[in-house]
């Protein structure tokens, strides 16, 4: 149960991943092809219209995973994937509570917490990848930042998976904040 279960999480981040790309290839698209405005403007304005409750539902599965991972997986978080944790957390309840109220200043309090959690993100798979730049500070937590834990399809690791759900949180945000009716402004 438990490898089906990271096979699962690790099929969602790699989903997440498609997901951001899907939404990068239209906003270029979008701003480099005018002509193909008419065709995408439907994409958009779909994703724009639940883009707090897609992000809160990206934010509430990554807590949900990383609370499994540690609680029921017995993986032990180490002092990078903690402070991951520091910014996915929050997000659960800010993007719920800007998603109920309809909260147009939702990006503003979402978008600093997933770039904050993307960068600890890539920070942390670059130690995992090179584990001899880890700190000191990460082998003092008792935990190494190197250790991998899962290593699904040959690169989802646990930080990956953050990364995956802190870009695909960014991505809906930045949809979210764009405006209706503005057709020169990119999607995204």
């Amino acid at each position: 149960m438990r490898d089906l279960i990271i096979a699962l999480l690790a099929a969602l981040g790699v989903l997440a991943q498609i997901a951001v790309v899907l939404m990068a290839v239209g906003a270029v698209i979008w701003l480099v092809a005018p002509t193909s405005r008419d065709r995408l403007r439907e994409a958009r304005d779909t994703i724009r219209a639940g883009a707090l409750w897609m992000a809160w539902g990206a934010a509430t599965v990554a807590t949900l995973g990383s609370l499994w991972f540690s609680e029921s997986a017995g993986f032990v978080p180490c002092r990078l994937c903690w402070f991951q944790r520091i910014a996915m957390y929050p997000l659960v309840v800010v993007l719920l509570v800007a998603a109920i109220t309809r909260d147009r200043r939702g990006f503003w309090y979402g978008m600093p917490l997933a770039v904050i959690g993307a960068l600890v993100s890539i920070y942390h798979i670059y130690i995992e990848v090179n584990p001899s730049a880890e700190s000191a500070g990460c082998k003092a937590s008792g935990v190494s930042c190197s250790a991998r834990w899962i290593d699904e399809f040959g690169y989802v690791t646990i930080p990956v998976l953050a990364l995956s759900a802190f870009a695909l949180i960014g991505a809906l945000l930045l949809f979210h904040r764009s405006r209706s009716g503005d057709d020169r402004q990119m999607p995204a």
